[in-house]
């Protein structure tokens, strides 16, 4: 069975050296490498993925208002966002196994 009709939105950041570029103590967001493969991981579970850079749209103000305020708040170290539907699923997950998870539970 096909899962396409439903819809997960993930939501990241631009990777971000707040201590000096090349420093791995303290990056923030994601690289393009790893948006790409959580995208086609998620995207093998049949699902529909669309992507949303947080600071060039403001689709997750108008979906998750709540969820933004916790951007604005928090920044983005709580990026990936993900959304399932009209659902927020997930925030700041660390690995790509725990996104797929998340998903994988929700189509369950």
């Amino acid at each position: 069975m096909s899962n396409n009709s439903q819809v997960v939105r993930i939501y990241t950041a631009p990777l971000q050296f707040p201590c000096g570029e090349g420093t791995t103590c303290c990056s923030i967001g994601q690289s393009d490498e790893y948006v790409s493969s959580l995208a086609s991981a998620i995207e093998n579970l049949g699902v529909t993925v669309k992507l949303h850079n947080v600071e060039k749209d403001d689709d997750l103000a108008l979906r998750f208002p709540d969820a933004s305020k916790l951007l604005e708040e928090l920044g983005h170290g709580i990026t990936p966002i993900l959304s399932f539907n009209d659902d927020l699923a997930a925030m700041g997950l660390a690995t790509l196994e725990e996104a797929v998870s998340v998903i994988r539970e929700k189509l369950n």
